[in-house]
Protein backbone atom coordinates (compact mmCIF):
# COMPACT_ATOMS: atom_id res chain seq x y z
CA UNK A 1 0.00 0.00 0.00
CA UNK A 2 0.59 3.64 -0.28
CA UNK A 3 -0.59 6.70 2.02
CA UNK A 4 0.47 10.18 2.04
CA UNK A 5 0.47 11.95 5.49
CA UNK A 6 1.17 15.15 7.03
CA UNK A 7 3.73 15.22 10.53
CA UNK A 8 1.00 15.22 13.00
CA UNK A 9 -0.69 12.24 10.67
CA UNK A 10 -4.07 13.64 8.78
CA UNK A 11 -4.58 12.42 5.66
CA UNK A 12 -6.27 15.26 4.47
CA UNK A 13 -6.01 19.44 4.50
CA UNK A 14 -9.05 21.23 4.47
CA UNK A 15 -7.05 23.80 2.43
CA UNK A 16 -5.28 22.14 -0.20
CA UNK A 17 -5.60 19.22 -2.26
CA UNK A 18 -2.16 17.67 -1.53
CA UNK A 19 -0.35 16.40 1.95
CA UNK A 20 2.94 16.57 0.45
CA UNK A 21 4.78 18.43 -2.10
CA UNK A 22 5.15 17.86 -5.89
CA UNK A 23 8.61 15.58 -5.48
CA UNK A 24 6.70 12.91 -3.03
CA UNK A 25 3.88 12.88 -5.82
CA UNK A 26 6.50 12.33 -8.50
CA UNK A 27 8.40 10.02 -6.96
CA UNK A 28 5.08 8.23 -6.22
CA UNK A 29 4.32 8.45 -9.64
CA UNK A 30 7.79 6.51 -10.15
CA UNK A 31 6.64 3.73 -7.51
CA UNK A 32 3.75 3.27 -9.43
CA UNK A 33 5.93 2.34 -12.64
CA UNK A 34 7.31 -0.88 -10.56
CA UNK A 35 3.59 -2.18 -10.37
CA UNK A 36 1.70 -4.26 -12.74
CA UNK A 37 -1.42 -3.48 -11.09
CA UNK A 38 -3.31 -0.50 -8.22
CA UNK A 39 -6.13 -1.32 -6.28
CA UNK A 40 -9.00 1.91 -5.58
CA UNK A 41 -11.89 2.89 -4.13
CA UNK A 42 -14.79 4.34 -6.31
CA UNK A 43 -14.93 7.17 -3.20
CA UNK A 44 -11.51 7.76 -3.30
CA UNK A 45 -11.52 8.21 -7.31
CA UNK A 46 -14.47 10.19 -6.74
CA UNK A 47 -13.10 12.41 -4.11
CA UNK A 48 -9.97 13.00 -5.99
CA UNK A 49 -11.41 12.61 -9.13
CA UNK A 50 -7.49 10.58 -9.74
CA UNK A 51 -6.00 9.27 -12.90
CA UNK A 52 -3.45 6.96 -10.60
CA UNK A 53 -1.37 6.35 -14.13
CA UNK A 54 2.43 7.32 -14.60
CA UNK A 55 2.70 10.75 -15.31
CA UNK A 56 6.45 11.24 -15.35
CA UNK A 57 8.26 11.72 -18.56
CA UNK A 58 9.08 8.53 -20.26
CA UNK A 59 7.31 6.09 -17.37
CA UNK A 60 4.04 6.61 -19.13
CA UNK A 61 3.58 2.93 -20.63
CA UNK A 62 4.59 1.72 -17.42
CA UNK A 63 1.05 3.48 -15.85
CA UNK A 64 0.09 -0.24 -13.30
CA UNK A 65 -3.60 -1.44 -15.02
CA UNK A 66 -6.06 -0.10 -12.32
CA UNK A 67 -8.75 -2.24 -10.02
CA UNK A 68 -11.24 -0.19 -8.83
CA UNK A 69 -13.68 -1.55 -5.88
CA UNK A 70 -17.38 -0.05 -6.02
CA UNK A 71 -19.34 -2.61 -4.05
CA UNK A 72 -22.50 -0.35 -4.77
CA UNK A 73 -21.82 0.80 -8.18
CA UNK A 74 -20.83 4.49 -7.35
CA UNK A 75 -18.34 5.55 -9.63
CA UNK A 76 -19.05 8.90 -11.16
CA UNK A 77 -19.46 9.02 -15.24
CA UNK A 78 -17.81 12.48 -15.72
CA UNK A 79 -14.10 11.56 -14.38
CA UNK A 80 -11.17 12.35 -15.78
CA UNK A 81 -9.75 8.74 -15.84
CA UNK A 82 -11.77 7.88 -18.82
CA UNK A 83 -9.84 10.27 -20.75
CA UNK A 84 -6.76 8.75 -20.10
CA UNK A 85 -6.74 4.94 -20.39
CA UNK A 86 -3.86 4.74 -22.70
CA UNK A 87 -1.42 1.93 -21.89
CA UNK A 88 -4.01 0.43 -19.22
CA UNK A 89 -6.56 -1.66 -18.52
CA UNK A 90 -9.35 -0.68 -15.82
CA UNK A 91 -11.49 -3.44 -14.08
CA UNK A 92 -14.33 -2.30 -11.93
CA UNK A 93 -15.40 -4.22 -9.56
CA UNK A 94 -19.08 -4.24 -8.33
CA UNK A 95 -21.99 -6.32 -6.26
CA UNK A 96 -24.88 -4.25 -8.50
CA UNK A 97 -26.58 -5.10 -11.82
CA UNK A 98 -26.76 -2.19 -13.12
CA UNK A 99 -27.12 -3.14 -17.04
CA UNK A 100 -27.76 0.92 -18.12
CA UNK A 101 -24.89 2.63 -16.21
CA UNK A 102 -22.35 -0.63 -16.76
CA UNK A 103 -22.91 -0.41 -20.21
CA UNK A 104 -21.53 3.32 -20.22
CA UNK A 105 -18.46 1.97 -18.67
CA UNK A 106 -18.09 -0.83 -20.88
CA UNK A 107 -18.85 1.36 -23.96
CA UNK A 108 -15.20 3.19 -22.25
CA UNK A 109 -13.07 -0.03 -22.26
CA UNK A 110 -13.47 -1.04 -19.01
CA UNK A 111 -14.21 -4.53 -17.61
CA UNK A 112 -16.56 -5.74 -14.95
CA UNK A 113 -16.05 -8.49 -12.04
CA UNK A 114 -19.05 -9.15 -10.46
CA UNK A 115 -18.97 -10.17 -7.00
CA UNK A 116 -21.65 -11.90 -4.76
CA UNK A 117 -20.17 -10.15 -1.43
CA UNK A 118 -17.24 -7.05 -1.29
CA UNK A 119 -17.84 -7.00 2.92
CA UNK A 120 -15.90 -9.39 4.54
CA UNK A 121 -12.38 -10.49 5.17
CA UNK A 122 -13.10 -13.79 3.03
CA UNK A 123 -14.72 -11.39 -0.06
CA UNK A 124 -11.20 -9.58 -0.16
CA UNK A 125 -8.86 -12.28 0.45
CA UNK A 126 -10.99 -14.69 -2.97
CA UNK A 127 -10.57 -11.12 -4.85
CA UNK A 128 -7.01 -10.63 -4.08
CA UNK A 129 -6.47 -14.70 -5.27
CA UNK A 130 -8.36 -13.66 -8.36
CA UNK A 131 -6.23 -10.82 -9.33
CA UNK A 132 -3.32 -12.35 -8.07
CA UNK A 133 -3.72 -15.19 -11.22
CA UNK A 134 -2.82 -11.83 -13.45
CA UNK A 135 -0.84 -9.94 -11.46
CA UNK A 136 2.09 -10.34 -8.88
CA UNK A 137 2.88 -6.50 -7.73
CA UNK A 138 0.01 -4.90 -6.96
CA UNK A 139 -0.24 -1.58 -4.79
CA UNK A 140 -3.37 -0.31 -2.64
CA UNK A 141 -3.75 3.18 -3.29
CA UNK A 142 -7.01 4.10 -1.40
CA UNK A 143 -8.21 6.53 1.13
CA UNK A 144 -7.28 5.84 5.18
CA UNK A 145 -10.60 4.11 6.03
CA UNK A 146 -10.15 0.76 3.02
CA UNK A 147 -6.25 1.27 4.51
CA UNK A 148 -7.43 0.65 7.68
CA UNK A 149 -9.46 -2.11 7.01
CA UNK A 150 -6.56 -3.83 5.00
CA UNK A 151 -3.97 -3.25 7.51
CA UNK A 152 -6.32 -4.41 10.33
CA UNK A 153 -6.84 -7.89 8.47
CA UNK A 154 -3.10 -8.38 7.47
CA UNK A 155 -3.64 -8.01 3.99
CA UNK A 156 -1.22 -5.60 3.13
CA UNK A 157 2.82 -6.78 3.09
CA UNK A 158 4.60 -3.70 2.85
CA UNK A 159 3.53 -0.07 3.01
CA UNK A 160 4.93 3.28 1.36
CA UNK A 161 4.63 5.94 4.26
CA UNK A 162 5.16 9.77 2.15
CA UNK A 163 5.39 12.12 5.38
CA UNK A 164 5.00 15.55 5.11
CA UNK A 165 7.43 17.93 7.24
CA UNK A 166 4.37 19.96 8.37
CA UNK A 167 1.77 19.70 10.49
CA UNK A 168 -1.32 20.57 9.68
CA UNK A 169 -3.45 20.75 13.14
CA UNK A 170 -6.78 22.27 12.35
CA UNK A 171 -6.55 22.30 9.20
CA UNK A 172 -6.03 18.61 8.81
CA UNK A 173 -8.24 15.93 9.03
CA UNK A 174 -8.97 12.10 8.12
CA UNK A 175 -11.86 9.86 7.25
CA UNK A 176 -11.20 6.67 9.56
CA UNK A 177 -8.98 6.68 13.03
CA UNK A 178 -5.17 6.96 12.46
CA UNK A 179 -4.12 4.85 15.16
CA UNK A 180 -3.24 2.14 13.07
CA UNK A 181 -0.81 4.41 11.36
CA UNK A 182 0.60 5.18 14.46
CA UNK A 183 1.68 1.78 15.27
CA UNK A 184 3.94 1.62 12.13
CA UNK A 185 7.26 2.43 13.61
CA UNK A 186 8.59 4.65 10.68
CA UNK A 187 12.80 3.32 10.70
CA UNK A 188 13.06 2.23 7.03
CA UNK A 189 13.49 5.75 5.65
CA UNK A 190 14.31 5.58 2.01
CA UNK A 191 17.25 7.96 0.78
CA UNK A 192 16.14 10.43 -1.99
CA UNK A 193 15.90 14.04 -1.89
CA UNK A 194 12.09 15.37 -1.21
CA UNK A 195 13.16 18.64 -0.13
CA UNK A 196 11.75 18.35 3.47
CA UNK A 197 9.00 15.19 2.75
CA UNK A 198 10.30 11.94 3.69
CA UNK A 199 9.57 8.81 2.45
CA UNK A 200 9.54 4.95 4.36
CA UNK A 201 8.62 1.58 3.13
CA UNK A 202 8.06 -0.24 5.81
CA UNK A 203 7.75 -4.23 5.81
CA UNK A 204 4.35 -5.38 7.86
Amino acid sequence: AKIAISKDYFTKNKKKRWITNIHSRRRSQVIRSTYNCIISTSKSINDDNSILNCRVEGLEKKSPDLVILDRNLKLKKNLKLFNNMRFRKILLVTCINNSKKLFFFKKKGIKILFMNNLNSYNDFKNLFFKLKTKYSRILIEAGLKFTNYLLKNRLINNIYIFQSSAKLKNRGFNNSSSNILKKIKLKNQISVNLFGDKLYKEKL
